[in-house]
């Protein structure tokens, strides 16, 4: 056979698909795949030697919030994109709550070229669904969101969509075939439990899991699926906390609802039985459940009741959680964890929780997917982009405020030691992470118009 001539040959790895793995140089030329040879037979103008390395698809990080423009004083897109990169993430969909918020289309267009020069991974961008701009919402599809952001809750300054007006966004995103993202939490059962623990006078940790409890999340997500099955409005429903919401979940996909269930590393590896311990580090909704509920998260996630990890990444500055030591209600949820994730995940794989084909669906393709970026990302088939990570699967490290990324500066799973790491990580062929630090500049990142996006709209 003759050799095959590439840009760039990743050399003897192991490229992992969601169906299985081959030893395989992988092919790349003008930032895409291009082949996939039998190991030493590719050649390129550059060989990255990957023996004893796997090769996953690049992470695509459905839900962060990078904070630019806005409270970049929490984080910021060009911080942000490092600490993606070093997590082994190629793609990140930013949420809609910066300033201003993203409500209208002229917002879309603005915040794109605003970050262009500031990403070191490529991006796409969610829009948000209030009460009061669902008029907006087709605008903003055509003017490149691959999706709205919707809130059950009042919360982080975003209005509750209640029942009424989340049908009537459901409807009009079904028109055009968009998908909704939902933070389910029941408003009027968290609004009880919020006067409730107030009136008492309460300040300690424990307000954490008692104000924003299981039922809440429960009652939001039966709610929200429902409707979902009603109107054919493709939804996925935000950081799946316990086994109990996958079951909710499970029963409205099997009458036909167009539903996915997306959960993060804090509801596999962190327990409200820490809270005592961590308090305003654990700050983050929904809370952390018990440990028996972590615990079967692996077993839901292993089965497909889970169909996409990611981070939920939401730094909050170090002063601003510090102000919950003496007051819990006093800072912000969020928790930094774009750039621990995949290794916290590939500690499961290595404990026999999950298999690697199975983190890779839940990582990259799905996400890719269902988010309209596919076959262009989450894969590492040919004709994809470049994007992809290369994994150590025996290096081992201790998490440590010290060695974040993120401008957060610290880490809710500091002390915790994980093992299988990301070592380099590539965006459409180019080098952007290496041994636990981004490479070259800002601005290698594309923005990633969503299916809908029709230019001069």
């Amino acid at each position: 056979m003759a050799a095959m001539k590439a840009d760039l040959v990743v050399r003897g790895g192991v490229l992992v698909f969601p169906h299985g793995r081959i030893r395989a140089d992988l092919v790349i030329r003008e930032g895409r795949i291009v082949g996939h040879a039998a190991p030493g037979e590719a050649e390129g103008k550059e060989i990255v030697e990957a023996d004893g390395l796997y090769v996953l698809p690049g992470g695509v990080d459905a839900h962060v919030h990078l904070q630019d423009p806005g409270l970049t004083d929490r984080e910021d897109f060009i911080t942000g994109t490092g600490a993606a990169a070093v997590g082994g993430v190629t793609t990140v969909i930013d949420h809609h709550r910066t300033i201003p918020f993203v409500l209208r289309p002229e917002i879309v267009r603005e915040k794109a070229a605003y970050l262009a020069s500031r990403a070191r991974v490529d991006y796409a961008l969610l829009g948000g669904a209030h009460p009061d701009n669902i008029d907006q919402l087709r605008p903003m599809w055509e003017a490149g969101v691959v999706g709205f952001k919707v809130f059950t809750c009042n919360l982080h300054g975003v209005p509750a969509a209640l029942p009424d007006k989340m049908l009537e966004i459901f409807r009009t995103v079904a028109s055009f075939d968009g998908v909704c993202l939902v933070h389910a939490e029941d408003e009027f059962i968290t609004r009880a439990n919020e006067e409730r623990l107030r009136a008492a006078g309460r300040k300690d940790f424990r307000v954490i899991p008692e104000w924003r409890t299981l039922e809440a999340e429960l009652v939001a997500v039966n709610t929200v699926v429902f409707l979902a099955r009603l109107t054919g409005c493709r939804v996925v429903i935000a950081h799946v906390s316990h086994p109990r919401v996958c079951e909710v979940i499970r029963r409205e996909r099997s009458l036909g609802a167009r539903v996915w269930a997306e959960s993060c590393p804090q509801y596999f590896h962190l327990s409200t039985d820490e809270i005592d311990r961590w308090g305003p580090w654990h700050k983050f909704t929904p809370p952390a459940r018990e440990w028996e509920a972590a615990e079967a998260m692996w077993a839901r996630l292993e089965a497909g009741d889970i169909d996409m990890i990611c981070s939920d990444h939401a730094p909050a500055t170090r002063a601003d959680k510090e102000r919950g030591l003496e007051d819990i209600w006093a800072c912000s949820f969020g928790i930094p964890g774009v750039e621990t994730a995949l290794p916290l995940m590939l500690t499961g794989v290595n404990e026999g929780r999950i298999s690697l084909e199975r983190l890779v669906m839940a990582r990259s393709q799905i996400p890719a997917q269902v988010y309209g970026l596919w076959p262009r990302k989450g894969g590492l088939h040919i004709g994809a982009d470049a994007d992809f990570v290369l994994v150590d699967l025996t290096a081992e490290r201790i998490l440590r405020d010290e060695d974040a990324v993120s401008k957060a500066g610290w880490t809710p799973y500091a002390g915790r030691r994980v093992r299988g790491l990301p070592v380099r990580t590539y965006v459409r062929g180019r080098l952007v992470a290496a041994d636990g630090k981004p490479v070259g500049e800002p601005g290698w990142g594309q923005f990633l118009p969503g299916p809908g996006f029709s230019p001069g709209r």
